[in-house]
């Protein structure tokens, strides 16, 4: 009887040993993959946020820099782009400007395009 006792905590000892050692693997290998993902998708959201907000800067520079020299804010993005230089991807950015008097800072937002 006591035989079978011992067999049998062997047996549940042996089972359990073997979930640890392929379970706990598997469980950490799955989590490291997830975090690694979260973190690229972050990293990803960063690098774009900050990509548009220097794009807003640099607009907004060359408004002002326009009405430094000429008096009066230009009358629309291709202005920028053809007289101060302004650079960047039309088909990665979406620049919206209003314009409401050319004594007036326009508005200036930046998004990306999907």
């Amino acid at each position: 009887m006591t035989n079978l006792k011992n067999l049998k905590e062997v047996a549940h000892k042996t089972e359990k040993g073997w979930k640890r050692q392929i379970l706990f693997p598997i469980v950490s290998f799955v989590l490291v993959i997830v975090t690694a993902l979260v973190a690229g998708n972050y990293i990803n959201y960063m690098t774009n946020m900050q990509s548009i907000e220097l794009l807003r800067q640099s607009v907004r520079k060359a408004v002002v820099q326009c009405y430094a020299i000429e008096g009066a804010y230009p009358p629309d993005i291709d202005y920028l782009e053809k007289e101060y230089n302004l650079e960047y991807n039309h088909d990665k950015y979406y620049i919206d400007y209003e314009v409401f008097a050319s004594n007036v800072m326009p508005n200036v937002d930046v998004y990306e395009r999907e």
